[in-house]
């Protein structure tokens, strides 16, 4: 998992171009005040997702940049069990999925009391949860989140991409699902680019009209298919290999290219610069 850093327009109206210079193909535009993912970095200009899921390069000036996240806490497991006490063979009552965001308010040493947490996290999470019997009370693992300003903050790569979604392998296919108790083929996708702090659209047609269109994969970039419509999403591991939610009855999965799947087209997320470290 990876967080990259969020920053807020600071100008009444900045644009967004297709690649980092003021003479490049303007792709949209983001108003003072709203907030963007920074995603990649080329000199002074910066690769940002705005509100609009739409991407785009701007002036590191027209932004101001977060540094401080608070105290909320993240989960880093695929699913962190939440349990009806603060023991470890205590009944679970829910799981949380990776990517969680957690109130990091109360801590319970398992003693009978509750001390503010600290950072890293240790002993038990209190959260509330809505289940069938109404809301419950129940207890996260410190083991199983961290506390949001100790994960790692900068530009995601191909290879983090990568890493959370072999993550995933085995994860049964559900229609509609988008955890690792099942997931279909764009919730898959889009949880993997989701914990590196990219949003996609839910469905893979929509995903389809975001990034720029390539020619050849490369690791990270999405592979769609269908003869007339999109019908199925993968993520390109290589040039020939990927990782999908191939369909019902099965579970993610590693594939390559070939078969009855026609390849309809390839789209990129990250920007096409040298991979650089957060800043």
């Amino acid at each position: 998992m990876t967080w990259p850093h969020r920053a807020v327009v600071r100008q009444a109206l900045v644009d967004l171009r297709a690649s980092p210079g003021h003479d490049a193909e303007l792709v949209d535009q983001a108003h003072w005040g709203e907030h963007v993912r920074v995603l990649g970095a080329e000199g002074d200009w910066r690769y940002v997702q705005g509100e609009d899921l739409y991407f785009g390069w701007c002036t590191r000036a027209s932004l101001y940049q977060f540094t401080k996240y608070g105290r909320n806490a993240v989960v880093t497991v695929i699913l962190a069990p939440v349990r009806e006490r603060p023991a470890p063979a205590s009944a679970v009552i829910a799981e949380l999925p990776c990517g969680a965001l957690v109130p990091e308010t109360r801590l319970s040493t398992g003693a009978g009391g509750l001390v503010p947490a600290p950072s890293p996290l240790g002993g038990w999470l209190e959260v509330s949860i809505l289940g069938d019997r109404g809301e419950r009370t129940g207890f996260i693992s410190g083991e199983h989140v961290a506390a949001l300003v100790d994960v790692p903050h900068g530009y995601p790569t191909p290879s983090d991409l990568l890493r959370t979604a072999e993550a995933f392998i085995g994860a049964p296919y559900l229609w509609g699902g988008t955890t690792a108790r099942g997931m279909d083929c764009s919730g898959f996708v889009q949880q993997v680019y989701r914990l590196n702090g990219l949003s996609l659209p839910r469905d893979a047609d929509q995903q389809a009209t975001l990034g720029t269109k390539v020619e050849d994969a490369a690791p990270g970039d999405l592979l769609f298919f269908g003869a007339e419509s999109v019908t199925h999403v993968a993520l390109a591991t290589g040039a020939r290999d990927f990782l999908h939610a191939p369909m019902s009855g099965g579970v993610v999965e590693r594939g390559q290219l070939g078969g009855d799947r026609t390849l309809s087209a390839i789209r990129r997320y990250l920007p096409p610069v040298p991979e650089v470290g957060g800043g």
